[in-house]
């Protein structure tokens, strides 16, 4: 009998997503749908009230329709977001009562991504490292409110167990957690997206571009430090708040963005850097104590790309795995997974071999779109041999090209199915692509495309 399994997140960058039979089927950000930047869901009249978001109508749909599925053939439906979890309440209120014994509720959010990074990842045992901003936050036994830090699982044969979970008090955990340390001097960098008046979104990924052009500064304070023979470091928001305020009021002058200034440049590099020693000291721990060598990394900081290399490198790790979606998009994903494997004991566990999740276009649904634009394109139809030829032509004279096929992959990384390609020949054109394209900061860089047999000639691999 099929087994079906629809996940939902509802934190920032809803999605939603759908396993069948221990398979990741199809998933979807809402921000693809709506063309709303990380479509955070808050009705207009009631902006920050969690109890109030919206369901991603459009993802649902959009998963149901490509899989020719129904909500009630879903054996079970589960949402989940960061903080206290409205998801289940959310789910009640805005569906018919006759799905109600199918939502679910699952124990963390940090569950949820451990379940997306282990689940697709082929390996048998396994470290999960799950680090990100903010967790589930819950009422402990002596009446604070605790927020899940990092958490690390031990899974071994489909089974999922906890090895460490670290938790900081809510009300410091801006910064107290890996996550938002980054995001916090990604925020006094100027990197934020403003969702309307009320919503601005850390940019972090671009803080970890700007890292690579500052350097150490040997008087400034360690923030994040290992603890020996655990796999934690410790963290105190108060230092790292007054040492930022000292910095800003001995250097900053308010002048130009602030990430064109020279202490703000080199903070980059100090909380890229400790932070890629403090998951390599995290994972070395583990190591130790589970004698695993594979490792599955979710949540927002397993999108540092920069510091994931660092830990292949440095770790002595047989294999990594890291989920495409790994921020809270990928949270869909997770609940899924866990339902599936949870509440419906299922084993199956089929690898992840690409992040295309979402459903390739139909040739009827080019055209249509083709012929919205009719009178501002010009189509050509070409073989394939023609239509290489023709790009190529075209990149060796400067021109830029936008190649798109196949459906959307799931998570913020481009990975081939829609790409802005040049040539990197010519001597401004990474300029060009960032201020008239892309429309973005002057330092951020590109990936080079490069034939697998001569990535040695570019890469140190």
């Amino acid at each position: 009998m099929t087994s079906i399994h629809m996940g939902i997140n509802l934190g920032h960058d809803r999605s939603v997503a759908i396993v069948k039979d221990g398979q990741l089927a199809v998933a979807i950000e809402q921000e693809r749908l709506d063309r709303v930047k990380h479509s955070v869901g808050f009705l207009a009249q009631a902006p920050h009230l969690l109890e109030q978001l919206q369901l991603p109508w459009e993802s649902i749909h959009y998963c149901l329709d490509t899989l020719g599925l129904s909500l009630g053939e879903m054996n079970t439906i589960t949402a989940n977001m960061p903080g206290y979890d409205h998801g289940p309440s959310i789910l009640h209120k805005q569906r018919s009562r006759d799905l109600s014994s199918k939502i679910c509720t699952i124990p963390s959010h940090h569950l949820a991504h451990a379940y997306s990074a282990y689940w697709p990842s082929g390996f048998d045992d396994a470290i999960i490292l799950v680090a990100d901003g903010s967790g589930s936050t819950t009422l402990s036994e002596d009446g604070n409110w605790i927020t899940e830090a990092t958490s690390l699982y031990v899974a071994q044969n489909g089974k999922i167990a906890p090895l460490h979970l670290e938790q900081v008090h809510a009300h410091l955990a801006g910064l107290s957690t890996l996550g938002f340390i980054y995001e916090y001097v990604s925020r006094k960098a100027g990197f934020v997206t403003k969702i309307g008046s009320q919503i601005q979104f850390a940019e972090a990924g671009k803080l970890m571009g700007l890292a690579a052009y500052g350097g150490p500064q040997p008087a400034w304070h360690r923030w994040l430090k290992p603890i020996e023979g655990a796999p934690r470091v410790s963290a105190s928001a108060y230092d790292i708040f007054l040492e930022i305020m000292a910095l800003e009021k001995t250097y900053d002058e308010d002048i130009g963005k602030p990430y064109f200034r020279p202490w703000l440049v080199d903070l980059a590099h100090k909380v890229q850097h400790e932070l890629e020693e403090a998951l390599c000291h995290i994972v070395d721990v583990a190591k130790e104590l589970t004698g695993i060598s594979r490792l599955c990394m979710a949540g927002g900081v397993a999108l540092n790309s920069v510091a994931n290399y660092k830990i292949l490198q440095n770790c002595a790790l047989e294999d990594i795995f890291i989920f495409p979606a790994a921020a809270d998009n990928g949270i869909a994903a997770g609940c899924a997974l866990w339902a599936y494997s949870e509440q419906s004991g299922g084993t199956q566990r089929i690898p992840l071999r690409t992040a295309t999740l979402g459903r390739a276009p139909a040739h009827e649904d080019i055209q249509s779109s083709l012929e919205s634009f009719h009178e501002q394109v010009i189509v050509e139809q070409l073989t394939n041999d023609e239509m290489v030829q023709t790009v190529s032509e075209a990149l060796a004279q400067g021109s830029i090209v936008a190649r798109f096929e196949g459906g959307c992959e799931f998570g913020p990384r481009a990975l081939g199915h829609r790409s802005i390609i040049a040539d990197p020949t010519f001597s401004r054109m990474k300029d060009i692509i960032n201020a008239r394209v892309k429309f973005r900061e002057a330092f951020r860089p590109f990936a080079p495309v490069i034939p697998l047999d001569r990535a040695h000639e570019v890469f140190s691999l």
